[in-house]
């Protein structure tokens, strides 16, 4: 029985980013639904089946955490990376994101990254919850 595609939302104001990040999603077998605006972003979001989310910082209007926490308030089971030119962001900006990287971190990084996102989400809940834990609890001895 064959593998049903992931469909992501790319979100990016920059046609060019977003077309070649499409692409690039497609020829590693991702169906891509794409958004050049935050509030279709957030349209196409509610509307369709999303697994996951890749999201630039630089929006107009409103910054990527900021649509990130809007999207985790209404699915937040759907896992959200967030992309900036800018090099590394404040933690308080990524609260409601699952993984970010930077632009400079290449094609092959996102994909591999993206992957990881959507194969942690496909363990049991308990399971991403002690993981998160002890992400969150160094201390704490296997």
């Amino acid at each position: 029985m064959p593998r049903v595609k992931a469909t992501i939302l790319c979100v990016d104001e920059h046609w060019k980013d977003l077309i070649e990040r499409k692409s690039l999603l497609e020829k590693n077998s991702f169906e891509v639904l794409e958004a050049t605006g935050w509030e279709e972003s957030l349209q196409l979001f509610l509307d369709h089946k999303v697994h996951a989310v890749i999201l630039d910082y630089q929006l107009s209007g409103v910054n990527g955490d900021a649509v990130a926490a809007m999207m985790k308030r209404l699915k937040p089971h759907i896992p959200i990376l967030l992309l900036s030119a800018y090099g590394p962001l404040p933690e308080k900006k990524l609260r409601a994101v699952d993984a970010f990287l930077c632009k400079s971190e290449g094609t092959r990084r996102l994909v591999s990254a993206l992957h990881d996102l959507l194969e942690v989400r496909s363990k049991p809940f308990f399971h991403r919850w002690l993981e998160h834990w002890k992400s969150r609890n160094p201390v704490v001895t296997q």
